[in-house]
């Protein structure tokens, strides 16, 4: 079996993103989104900035410049919706339901990249869909 180079950093990035998204319910305790919002924005530029010092130089293109300030400005917007979610609903849900988000991205690639999607990759999105109809009816069924 052979085992692709993305595999590690998918799997380290799945745990760290769900570590972050238990973090942040507790950091939500004490500290209103938009704060903890800005706190991990400060620290996200410093650590990248000591990041680019070693692997110096800054490429720049126009275009890429202008989608990169379009990627900040929706993962922002994104991240503090989920924050919003996570400080007046359960993590369970609301973190399931939010890291669903590739069904998005693989939906826009498909329509505006022209990126093919298997019969496989269909059903699986056809399932995260369900998945998210379960678990908000899950939801409502639950004792206030």
């Amino acid at each position: 079996m052979v085992i692709e180079v993305w595999l590690l950093p998918s799997l380290l990035a799945l745990f760290i993103w769900g570590l972050t998204g238990f973090l942040n319910k507790i950091a939500l305790r004490g500290l209103p989104p938009l704060h903890l919002l800005v706190y991990g924005a400060v620290f996200f530029l410093l650590s990248a900035c000591v990041v680019q010092l070693f692997y110096g130089g800054i490429d720049f293109d126009a275009k890429g410049v202008v989608l990169a300030l379009c990627v900040g400005a929706a993962g922002s917007i994104g991240q503090l919706m989920f924050l919003i979610a996570l400080r007046d609903g359960p993590l369970t849900f609301v973190s399931m339901i939010s890291s669903l988000y590739p069904l998005v991205s693989a939906l826009l690639a498909y329509v505006f990249l022209s990126e093919p999607i298997s019969p496989r990759q269909a059903a699986g999105i056809a399932l995260g869909i369900a998945a998210i109809v379960l678990l908000v009816v899950a939801r409502d069924k639950q004792p206030a």
